[in-house]
């Protein structure tokens, strides 16, 4: 069955209770009301019913907050063609009774959660109170509801926008697999991100990104054998060794990320640069130090930093007499923003150069945040990164320049991302 009727539905069906008084999982009344108030942004019809009504609207997607015997107890009269369960909470045997309601809807969850998102059609099946999203290209699946929330809170308090996210519970019926597939076949999204303990299909997983014309980042957890059995009571999934999963993931073309933030910081780069070759960088940084600490992980990550061809040097000295033109080139705490634009004019268009990082930093250097405004003027189909380290010079960089640049707040991260970029350019 096809899971439009979940990403895409034309109506909408919310079954709850804004009175219930038994204890569980994500059933409480305020569980019930925050979803129902997210729900009325939808662009397509929104139905909200008690679980007590005998003859429940028909429906696209049915989505449940309520205790699994009275979610069993609904199923026979509910008339969907998706079903998104929230709540948790489900024994063994109640998920085998859950399962065998798979062929007449699919199911998203047990203890999903959070559900789903989709920004093109406002759908939000989340409790979260004032979300708000931005359309994007990025689409995340996640195994967990945290780790899921804690991504959503780097998208929304970045500006960055997103597709769909979604949170897939303990996949009674829809894994992870037919989410994947799904996602790298969707027409919106560019990149997909998936947090995930475990991969209930192994083979068909790798099949599956080995063919995607897209970027896929994993975040994949329970290396330890603490997480393991912390997985098994947490999504109801069984890990298995890191290092197998790992060089599965190269052999397929998975970029695999090490934490949230570097999950999210791929993903910058990612959605806005589609497959490339990078085998030479250029370092252009107004203090020396940055440019040196870029320099130096760099050189751990394996990284080659390009010898600047002598068009590059010899425009830069009719400009610039004083300037070393050397690769990490720093042109100086006194530079403004003119003089990064001339500058950067110039090294995006040496043959030697593949990517520039360029580093800006505000405190003891005389640029000017809005003056960054003139690198929006910058012409190149080559990969370009902003680091402005620290916390409040990367809030006001970022200010003037994130639809422009994907943004980082230390060279390391920066670094790192184009390490990936490298790696995936070149089929691991």
């Amino acid at each position: 069955m096809s899971m439009d009727s979940l990403f895409s539905p034309h109506s909408v069906l919310l079954v709850g209770s804004a009175k219930m008084q038994e204890s569980g999982i994500m059933v409480t009344p305020e569980i019930f009301e925050r979803v129902s108030a997210n729900l009325r942004a939808f662009s397509g019809k929104v139905l909200i019913s008690n679980f007590e009504e005998k003859n429940l609207p028909p429906c696209d997607l049915a989505v449940v907050t309520l205790p699994p015997e009275k979610i069993l107890e609904l199923l026979p009269r509910l008339k969907a063609k998706s079903l998104l369960i929230l709540s948790g909470g489900f024994d063994d045997e109640q998920k085998e009774r859950l399962k065998a309601f798979a062929g007449k809807f699919r199911i998203l969850g047990p203890n999903s959660v959070c559900g789903l998102i989709n920004t093109g059609n406002s759908l939000n099946t989340t409790f979260e109170k004032n979300l708000q999203v931005k359309p994007g290209r990025i689409s995340v699946i996640s195994q967990s509801g945290g780790v899921g929330a804690a991504l959503l809170d780097y998208m929304v308090s970045s500006g960055t926008g997103f597709s769909k996210f979604v949170w897939i519970g303990n996949a009674a019926d829809i894994n992870e697999c037919d989410l994947l597939e799904y996602l790298v076949r969707d027409f919106s999204t560019k990149v997909v991100l998936l947090y995930l303990e475990s991969i209930r299909e192994p083979r068909r997983f790798m099949q599956i990104a080995r063919h995607s014309p897209k970027p896929i980042i994993i975040l994949k957890a329970g290396a330890s054998k603490e997480a393991k059995s912390r997985a098994l009571t947490h999504t109801d999934s069984l890990s298995t060794h890191a290092e197998i999963y790992s060089a599965a993931f190269r052999q397929a073309g998975v970029i695999e990320a090490e934490s949230i933030r570097e999950l999210f910081n791929c993903a910058l780069l990612f959605e806005r640069y589609k497959r490339r070759n990078i085998r030479r960088l250029a370092i252009v940084s107004n203090t020396g130090g940055s440019s040196i600490l870029a320099a130096d992980c760099c050189h751990r990550l394996g990284l080659e930093l390009a010898a600047f061809s002598e068009e590059t040097k010899r425009r830069l000295a009719g400009k610039y007499p004083i300037l070393k033109a050397i690769n990490p080139l720093d042109i100086a705490a006194d530079a403004d923003g003119a003089k990064y634009k001339f500058i950067l004019d110039i090294v995006v268009k040496d043959r030697n150069v593949d990517a520039i990082l360029i580093i800006n930093q505000f405190k003891s250097c005389l640029v000017k945040p809005e003056e960054l405004e003139l690198l929006k003027r910058l012409k190149t189909g080559k990969v370009v990164l902003n680091c402005a380290p620290g916390e409040e010079d990367y809030r006001k960089a970022h200010f003037f320049l994130r639809d422009t640049f994907p943004m980082y707040s230390s060279v390391e991260e920066a670094v790192m991302v184009l390490k990936k970029v490298e790696e995936y350019g070149k089929g691991f």
